[in-house]
């Protein structure tokens, strides 16, 4: 345990600024990010604070609100996983709920020991398996052929880790963490993981903005890993859930053939990962990325920087550096060739897709893509009308279930069809409409698609929530002052843009193309070939 939490629990409603230096290393910063444009609709007024450990603070100061939105974001998520472990990031997110010593546990002085015991027998556990591997190792490639399930000797060591933590669940006091925000007026507490960070957030009165700073440090610190099989089960159901929608392994493969190594275009888990993760290899993402100097706290309401500065440090400032976490070294090679997916299946509605990699948050030419989905939105729904096809028109940039990345992601086109006789109408219809934009774009069109995305972001604005999502994701995916810019930058987009993108990246050698169709539609068809 890095640090007991539970005398500062007792003074969180007591705070006074303690006698610490503040390590004002970066002082306070304004944004500035659209400098030479004062009168920029996109300023925030964004204050920043880096404390000496490297935690960053960042502040958009509503004096009239009197709740205050709260996140912290740690850098680590789905591209941090390895081969045989995917969805580990997203059960970090699920066993960091489970409390910690100070909150959650009836007693642990009588649960730790029990905890200990179970880091010994996990550890013989490993060491078994890893001795055992030529006996359960993958011996089929459709179907799940092995020697053995396990060796004798595992299977006794998973029995008592079971009845180790049956042992332990006796001091287990459920939910401590939601119980503590929902008394102190705390709502919309939620956590989420994608590819490139985690966060947890809270909507509390601004009177009780030391009660996040104190749960959050605490569950930074002192996460214990508690009713771990129990939360695999768990994990196991969402994902079979997800599995269970038709489109979800139509998407997955695509996400595949588009990307050819990096971890980003990786699923979140197959059926055996989920059986692989240990609290050992848990607690090895945990150590490593969950540290001061991997996290930003983002704060947008009735609160000054000035006022949060000292009550940060004094729940985090006792907190040392950690080594830099290791990043995923993976980079996506540049695209040589056409790839192709036929996906039979009669469970999802026909479609076509195109998807063609794009560059990465931080990128000039990424804003870019913004107005070109929209102008490719539009005038697609139009050629689907023209033409008579009946279908649905879906243009994003999602890899898997995130949007923008600070690594490369795809820009995906995609009609939905009604009727499977028309999917090769519909690919020549797609392709014919994507080509036009070689030529550019009309300023009406153009100006159209800047207002819907104006719109949007002015929505986007209103919310505190919505609003410090985008400025915490955009720290992880370069800087938060990267945001300003960006939709700046959507604004200056002209036809020549839209041209020089069109010939530079939707071009054949970039492109992955996706059918699905159903097989019984095509059974004819396929024996004729």
């Amino acid at each position: 345990m890095k640090k007991s939490f539970l005398g500062m629990f007792r003074r969180a409603f007591e705070f006074t600024s303690p006698a610490v230096s503040l390590g004002l290393s970066t002082a306070l910063l304004l944004s500035s990010a659209v400098s030479t444009q004062a009168a920029s609709p996109y300023e925030l007024p964004i204050k920043e604070h880096i404390f000496d450990n490297g935690l960053r603070l960042l502040v958009l100061e509503r004096s009239d609100d009197p709740r205050v939105e709260a996140k912290i974001f740690t850098d680590m998520g789905a591209i941090h996983e390895t081969p045989g472990l995917l969805g580990a990031a997203h059960f970090q997110e699920h066993i960091m709920f489970k409390g910690t010593p100070s909150l959650g546990s009836s007693d642990w002085s009588a649960e730790q020991p029990i905890r200990e015991r179970m880091k010994v027998v996990e550890a013989e556990f490993i060491e078994e398996k890893n001795r055992a591997r030529n006996a359960i190792r993958q011996r089929g490639a459709i179907d799940d052929y092995r020697h053995e399930e396990a060796s004798p000797r595992m299977r006794e060591l998973q029995a008592e880790l079971a009845a180790l933590e049956k042992e332990a669940s006796v001091y287990r006091e459920n939910g401590a963490i939601n119980k503590w925000y929902q008394a102190y007026g705390g709502t919309n507490l939620t956590a989420t993981t994608e590819q490139e960070y985690m966060k947890f957030d809270i909507n509390l009165p601004v009177e009780r903005i030391d009660l996040f700073f104190r749960l959050e440090a605490d569950r930074m610190s002192n996460t214990v890993f508690r009713e771990f099989d129990q939360e695999r089960m768990i994990l196991v159901e969402q994902r079979l859930g997800d599995l269970n929608k038709p489109s979800t392994p139509y998407y997955e493969q695509m996400n595949a053939v588009a990307g050819l190594i990096h971890p980003v275009f990786w699923p979140e888990g197959y059926a055996s990962d989920f059986y692989e993760y240990t609290r050992t290899s848990q607690r090895a993402l945990y150590e490593e990325y969950f540290v001061v100097n991997n996290s930003t706290i983002v704060l947008i309401g009735g609160v000054s920087i000035e006022d949060m500065i000292p009550k940060v440090e004094h729940y985090f400032g006792w907190m040392k550096p950690a080594p830099e976490p290791t990043r995923t070294p993976a980079i996506e090679p540049r695209p040589g060739a056409e790839r192709r997916l036929i996906y039979r299946n009669d469970e999802i509605k026909p479609r076509v897709e195109f998807r063609y990699l794009i560059p990465a948050v931080g990128h000039p030419d990424r804003p870019m893509f913004d107005v070109l989905g929209e102008l490719a939105r539009m005038r697609l729904n139009a050629a689907l009308q023209t033409a008579g096809i009946s279908g649905t028109v879906n243009v994003n940039t999602r890899v898997v279930h995130t949007d923008r990345f600070g690594v490369p992601g795809t820009m995906n086109f995609e009609l939905i069809l009604s009727d499977a006789t028309e999917l090769q109408s519909a690919e020549a219809l797609l392709e014919k409409t994507l080509s036009a934009f070689k030529e550019g774009s009309d300023k009406d069109e153009l100006n159209m698609a800047k207002a819907k995305l104006r719109a949007q972001w002015y929505r986007t604005a209103r919310d505190a929530s919505a609003l410090a999502f985008e400025i915490g994701h955009f720290q992880t995916m370069d800087s938060w002052r990267t945001l300003p810019e960006y939709l700046a930058a959507r604004d200056t987009v002209n036809s020549k843009d839209i041209a020089r993108l069109t010939n530079s990246y939707l071009v054949l050698d970039n492109r992955s193309v996706g059918i699905a169709r159903p097989r019984h539609a095509i059974a004819a068809q396929e024996q004729q070939q």
